[in-house]
Protein backbone atom coordinates (compact mmCIF):
# COMPACT_ATOMS: atom_id res chain seq x y z
CA UNK A 1 0.00 0.00 0.00
CA UNK A 2 1.62 3.02 -0.25
CA UNK A 3 1.62 5.94 2.19
CA UNK A 4 3.11 9.22 1.75
CA UNK A 5 3.14 12.58 3.40
CA UNK A 6 2.84 15.87 1.55
CA UNK A 7 3.20 19.44 2.38
CA UNK A 8 5.41 18.76 5.74
CA UNK A 9 5.70 21.32 7.61
CA UNK A 10 8.54 20.62 9.91
CA UNK A 11 8.79 22.93 13.25
CA UNK A 12 12.46 22.25 14.67
CA UNK A 13 11.95 25.04 17.07
CA UNK A 14 8.71 23.33 18.80
CA UNK A 15 10.62 19.34 18.74
CA UNK A 16 11.26 19.14 22.27
CA UNK A 17 10.61 15.30 22.95
CA UNK A 18 9.40 14.03 19.27
CA UNK A 19 9.51 16.01 16.08
CA UNK A 20 7.01 18.86 15.88
CA UNK A 21 5.02 18.85 12.04
CA UNK A 22 2.29 18.82 10.16
CA UNK A 23 1.57 17.22 6.79
CA UNK A 24 -1.22 16.22 4.73
CA UNK A 25 -1.67 11.72 4.57
CA UNK A 26 -2.30 10.25 1.35
CA UNK A 27 -3.02 6.99 0.83
CA UNK A 28 -3.05 4.87 -2.74
CA UNK A 29 -2.36 8.78 -4.71
CA UNK A 30 -5.67 9.83 -2.68
CA UNK A 31 -5.59 13.09 0.15
CA UNK A 32 -7.07 11.08 3.36
CA UNK A 33 -6.49 13.34 5.87
CA UNK A 34 -3.85 14.84 8.26
CA UNK A 35 -0.96 13.86 10.34
CA UNK A 36 0.94 16.13 13.03
CA UNK A 37 2.61 16.07 16.30
CA UNK A 38 3.19 18.97 19.05
CA UNK A 39 6.60 17.93 19.54
CA UNK A 40 6.18 17.26 23.40
CA UNK A 41 6.57 13.90 23.56
CA UNK A 42 3.11 12.26 22.63
CA UNK A 43 2.03 10.13 19.75
CA UNK A 44 1.52 11.29 16.22
CA UNK A 45 -1.66 12.23 15.71
CA UNK A 46 -4.05 11.39 12.49
CA UNK A 47 -7.27 11.81 11.09
CA UNK A 48 -9.41 11.27 7.97
CA UNK A 49 -10.79 14.36 5.77
CA UNK A 50 -14.31 12.21 5.45
CA UNK A 51 -15.63 8.95 5.39
CA UNK A 52 -13.96 7.93 2.57
CA UNK A 53 -10.40 9.02 3.97
CA UNK A 54 -11.46 7.62 7.50
CA UNK A 55 -11.90 3.76 5.33
CA UNK A 56 -8.65 4.03 3.94
CA UNK A 57 -7.03 5.27 6.86
CA UNK A 58 -8.52 2.03 8.18
CA UNK A 59 -6.85 -0.19 5.96
CA UNK A 60 -3.56 1.48 5.88
CA UNK A 61 -3.70 0.63 9.63
CA UNK A 62 -4.21 -3.02 8.53
CA UNK A 63 -1.83 -3.13 6.54
CA UNK A 64 0.55 -1.26 8.92
CA UNK A 65 0.08 -4.19 11.54
CA UNK A 66 1.32 -6.63 8.88
CA UNK A 67 5.00 -5.16 8.32
CA UNK A 68 7.72 -5.74 10.11
CA UNK A 69 8.84 -5.38 13.43
CA UNK A 70 10.08 -1.48 14.12
CA UNK A 71 13.68 -2.01 15.67
CA UNK A 72 15.61 -0.02 17.79
CA UNK A 73 19.21 -0.77 17.75
CA UNK A 74 21.32 -0.89 21.30
CA UNK A 75 22.67 2.23 22.01
CA UNK A 76 24.26 3.61 25.71
CA UNK A 77 21.24 4.16 27.55
CA UNK A 78 18.97 0.70 26.60
CA UNK A 79 19.48 -2.70 25.22
CA UNK A 80 17.95 -3.24 21.10
CA UNK A 81 14.50 -3.87 21.10
CA UNK A 82 11.16 -4.25 18.95
CA UNK A 83 7.88 -3.10 19.20
CA UNK A 84 5.04 -3.78 16.31
CA UNK A 85 4.78 -1.96 13.62
CA UNK A 86 1.35 0.86 13.40
CA UNK A 87 0.09 3.33 11.18
CA UNK A 88 1.41 6.07 13.71
CA UNK A 89 5.22 4.44 13.64
CA UNK A 90 4.94 4.28 9.97
CA UNK A 91 3.83 7.91 9.56
CA UNK A 92 7.26 8.62 11.68
CA UNK A 93 9.34 6.51 9.57
CA UNK A 94 7.94 9.02 6.55
CA UNK A 95 8.83 11.34 8.34
CA UNK A 96 12.09 10.82 9.24
CA UNK A 97 13.10 10.02 6.01
CA UNK A 98 11.98 13.02 4.74
CA UNK A 99 14.26 14.95 7.02
CA UNK A 100 16.97 12.74 6.38
CA UNK A 101 16.96 13.44 2.35
CA UNK A 102 16.35 17.13 3.68
CA UNK A 103 19.60 17.04 5.30
CA UNK A 104 21.73 15.34 2.92
CA UNK A 105 20.90 17.84 0.31
CA UNK A 106 22.17 20.15 2.57
CA UNK A 107 25.34 18.35 3.00
CA UNK A 108 25.73 17.69 -0.42
CA UNK A 109 25.30 21.63 -1.11
CA UNK A 110 28.06 22.31 0.84
CA UNK A 111 30.49 19.69 -0.38
CA UNK A 112 29.98 20.90 -3.69
CA UNK A 113 30.76 24.44 -2.97
CA UNK A 114 33.96 23.53 -1.22
CA UNK A 115 34.77 21.19 -4.08
CA UNK A 116 35.15 24.30 -5.87
CA UNK A 117 38.08 25.79 -3.70
CA UNK A 118 40.13 23.08 -3.33
CA UNK A 119 40.27 19.41 -2.66
CA UNK A 120 37.70 17.21 -0.52
CA UNK A 121 38.16 14.44 2.10
CA UNK A 122 35.70 12.56 4.64
CA UNK A 123 33.53 10.02 4.36
CA UNK A 124 30.57 10.42 2.29
CA UNK A 125 27.63 11.73 3.40
CA UNK A 126 29.13 12.78 6.43
CA UNK A 127 28.30 15.55 8.18
CA UNK A 128 32.17 16.78 8.36
CA UNK A 129 34.73 16.92 6.30
CA UNK A 130 37.70 18.50 5.35
CA UNK A 131 39.09 20.88 2.73
CA UNK A 132 43.06 21.31 1.13
CA UNK A 133 42.33 24.63 -0.55
CA UNK A 134 43.81 26.99 -3.07
CA UNK A 135 44.34 30.85 -3.48
CA UNK A 136 42.33 30.33 -6.58
CA UNK A 137 39.50 28.25 -7.94
CA UNK A 138 40.44 24.32 -8.28
CA UNK A 139 39.21 24.45 -11.98
CA UNK A 140 41.49 27.69 -12.28
CA UNK A 141 44.21 25.14 -10.86
CA UNK A 142 43.90 21.98 -13.22
CA UNK A 143 43.57 24.39 -15.87
CA UNK A 144 47.32 25.62 -15.52
CA UNK A 145 49.99 23.47 -17.05
CA UNK A 146 51.25 22.73 -13.98
CA UNK A 147 47.72 22.41 -12.00
CA UNK A 148 47.03 18.60 -12.45
CA UNK A 149 50.91 17.38 -11.48
CA UNK A 150 49.88 20.02 -8.35
CA UNK A 151 46.84 18.94 -7.66
CA UNK A 152 48.42 14.82 -7.52
CA UNK A 153 51.23 15.76 -4.85
CA UNK A 154 48.92 17.17 -2.54
CA UNK A 155 47.10 14.32 -2.49
CA UNK A 156 50.11 11.69 -2.64
CA UNK A 157 51.68 13.98 0.39
CA UNK A 158 49.05 15.33 2.16
CA UNK A 159 45.78 13.79 2.00
CA UNK A 160 46.73 9.64 1.08
CA UNK A 161 47.56 8.90 4.80
CA UNK A 162 43.57 10.63 5.76
CA UNK A 163 42.34 8.07 3.01
CA UNK A 164 41.04 5.18 5.67
CA UNK A 165 37.93 3.93 7.55
CA UNK A 166 35.71 4.85 4.81
CA UNK A 167 37.44 9.05 4.28
CA UNK A 168 37.63 9.33 0.45
CA UNK A 169 38.39 12.12 -2.10
CA UNK A 170 34.74 13.37 -2.56
CA UNK A 171 35.18 15.51 -5.58
CA UNK A 172 33.40 15.06 -8.93
CA UNK A 173 35.66 17.71 -10.13
CA UNK A 174 38.82 16.37 -10.50
CA UNK A 175 39.80 13.98 -13.41
CA UNK A 176 40.07 10.56 -12.40
CA UNK A 177 43.68 10.27 -13.99
CA UNK A 178 44.75 12.90 -11.50
CA UNK A 179 43.66 10.65 -8.73
CA UNK A 180 45.22 7.65 -10.05
CA UNK A 181 48.61 9.60 -10.32
CA UNK A 182 48.46 10.06 -6.78
CA UNK A 183 48.20 6.31 -6.23
CA UNK A 184 44.81 6.17 -5.31
CA UNK A 185 42.84 3.25 -5.79
CA UNK A 186 38.58 3.21 -6.81
CA UNK A 187 37.39 2.45 -3.63
CA UNK A 188 39.59 6.08 -1.92
CA UNK A 189 37.84 8.41 -4.09
CA UNK A 190 34.32 9.13 -5.82
CA UNK A 191 33.74 8.68 -9.21
CA UNK A 192 34.65 11.53 -11.19
CA UNK A 193 32.26 12.91 -13.68
CA UNK A 194 35.33 13.60 -15.96
CA UNK A 195 38.49 10.93 -16.35
CA UNK A 196 41.22 12.82 -17.77
CA UNK A 197 42.98 15.87 -18.24
CA UNK A 198 44.96 17.35 -21.23
CA UNK A 199 45.05 21.13 -22.28
CA UNK A 200 42.01 21.56 -19.50
CA UNK A 201 39.58 18.83 -18.70
CA UNK A 202 38.74 16.96 -21.74
CA UNK A 203 35.40 14.76 -21.53
CA UNK A 204 35.41 10.74 -21.72
CA UNK A 205 35.26 10.64 -25.30
CA UNK A 206 38.04 12.55 -25.87
CA UNK A 207 39.72 10.77 -23.02
CA UNK A 208 39.12 7.01 -25.07
CA UNK A 209 40.38 8.81 -28.51
CA UNK A 210 43.64 9.57 -26.79
CA UNK A 211 43.87 6.64 -24.49
CA UNK A 212 43.62 4.77 -28.35
CA UNK A 213 46.34 6.58 -29.68
CA UNK A 214 48.30 5.27 -27.28
CA UNK A 215 47.27 1.85 -27.11
CA UNK A 216 45.70 1.38 -24.04
CA UNK A 217 42.27 1.81 -22.21
CA UNK A 218 41.05 3.21 -18.95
Amino acid sequence: MNIELKNIKYYESFSEETLAFQASLYIEGKRVGTAKNDGRGGPTYYDGDNKEGRELIRQAEQYAKALPDKHYPKDDYMEAFSIPMTLEHHIDDLLNDYLGKKELEKIQKKVAKDMEKGIVFGKPNDYSWSVQTYNVPLQQVLSHPTGPESVTNTIAKHIFKELKGGVKILNTNIPESVLKNAGLFADQYVKPLVQDIGHGINSAENTNEQNKSHGRSL
